[in-house]
C-alpha cells in the first residue's frame, strides 16, 4: 500500500513538475520576441536598445536574426521562425495575400520625405537628365519597394514606366556594380549605397527626399496571431525601438562604430557617411498606403481588396504613452 502511495505521490510531482516548467516557458516566450531584419541603417535604434540595455528596462528578450535577403526575412515570418520582421508596406500586403496574415504596427523610418533616402542614378558618362532614360536601361527589384519607388519617381517627373526598359536585379550590390560598369544607364538604389554610386561618378537622376510626396516608408509588421497573443512584448519592444531611436538622435557619433558593424557600409564612406534620424513612435499614413495598395492592384500583383486597416493596426501603438 505504501509503495503504491509512493508511486501515486511520485507520478503526481512529475506531472506537477512539467506542468510548472510549461507555465513558465509560456510566461517567458509572452515577453520574449524573435525579429527579422537586413542589415540596413533602420535598424540601428535595435542595435543600440541591445547595448544599452532598453530591452532588459522593459523586461522584454529580444532576439535580433539577421537576414541578407527580403525573400529570406519574408519566407521567415511565414514559416513562423521569427515573430516580426522590418520591411515595407508591399511586403506586409503579399505576404498576407499569400496566406499569412500580417499587420503593420508602426513605421521605422520614412515619415517624412527627408527619412530613408532612394535614388535613381545614371551610370558615369552617360545621361545627364531623367527624360534621357525613356527608352534606355532601368535596374531595379521587379515587384518590390524598388519598383514601386523607381514607378513613383519616373511618374514624379511626367514619364511613364512603360517608357523605360526596366531590367531585374534583385540583389542592390550587384545592381550598383552593373551601373558602375555601364551595364545599365540607370538604377535605383538605397542609402549608402546610393551615395556610394555617386562617390564613383554615377549621376543622380532623382532623389526621392526631394520629391513633394512622400513614396517611400519602412515599418515593423508582425503576423496577426503574435499581435494578438504577444501584444504587451510588441509594445515593449517599440517602447526600447523608441528609446534607442532618441539615444542615437542625442549622440549619433557615439553609434558610429556600431553602426558601421551592423550596417552594410562601403569602406570609403564609414568615416564620413551621416548616422541617419529615426521616425517616432506613428502608423504609416493612409495615403502613403493607399498609394502602395493602388500600385500593387494596378501591376496586377494583389488581387484583393486590401483596405488601410487590412495591413496596418493601431492595437499596439495606441497602448503607448
Amino acid at each position: 500500500m505504501k509503495s503504491k502511495l509512493f508511486y501515486i505521490v511520485f507520478f503526481i510531482s512529475i506531472f506537477a513538475f512539467f506542468l510548472l516548467a510549461g507555465c513558465s516557458q509560456e510566461d517567458n516566450s509572452e515577453n520574449a520576441l524573435k525579429i527579422g531584419i537586413l542589415p540596413n541603417e533602420e535598424v540601428l535604434p535595435l542595435y543600440v536598445a541591445q547595448e544599452e540595455g532598453f530591452f532588459e528596462k522593459y523586461g522584454i528578450d529580444v532576439e535580433i536574426v539577421n537576414f541578407q535577403s527580403a525573400a529570406e526575412r519574408d519566407a521567415a515570418i511565414q514559416a513562423g521562425a521569427v515573430d516580426g520582421v522590418e520591411g515595407d508596406l508591399l511586403a506586409v500586403a503579399l505576404i498576407r495575400q499569400g496566406g499569412t496574415p500580417v499587420k503593420a504596427v508602426s513605421l521605422a523610418m520614412g515619415a517624412s520625405p527627408e527619412e530613408g533616402r532612394f535614388a535613381m542614378l545614371a551610370a558615369p558618362g552617360t545621361i545627364e537628365n531623367i527624360d534621357d532614360l525613356k527608352g534606355k536601361t532601368l535596374a531595379i527589384s521587379k515587384n518590390t519597394i524598388i519598383e514601386y519607388v523607381a514607378d513613383q519617381m519616373l511618374l514624379a517627373k511626367g514619364i511613364k514606366p512603360q517608357e523605360v526598359q526596366k531590367v531585374n536585379i534583385a540583389k542592390m550590390p550587384l545592381r550598383a556594380e552593373m551601373l558602375l560598369q555601364g551595364e545599365v544607364t540607370a538604377a535605383v538604389l538605397a542609402d549608402p549605397l546610393a551615395v556610394h554610386a555617386e562617390l564613383k561618378g554615377a549621376k543622380v537622376l532623382v532623389d526621392d527626399t526631394k520629391l513633394s510626396e512622400n513614396i517611400s516608408q519602412s515599418v515593423y509588421f508582425f503576423r496577426d496571431d503574435v499581435i494578438k497573443s504577444k501584444r504587451s512584448a510588441i509594445r515593449k519592444f517599440l517602447q526600447a525601438y523608441r528609446d534607442g531611436a532618441e539615444a542615437v538622435a542625442e549622440n549619433p557619433e557615439k553609434y558610429r562604430d556600431l553602426f558601421i558593424e551592423k550596417v552594410n557600409i562601403p569602406v570609403e564612406l564609414q568615416s564620413s557617411y551621416p548616422v541617419p534620424s529615426f521616425s517616432p513612435l506613428e502608423l504609416p499614413a493612409k495615403k502613403d498606403t493607399q498609394r502602395v495598395i493602388d500600385w500593387l492592384r494596378d501591376n496586377n500583383l494583389l488581387t484583393k481588396d486590401y483596405s488601410y486597416t487590412d495591413i496596418v493596426t493601431d492595437e499596439v501603438i495606441k497602448t503607448i504613452d
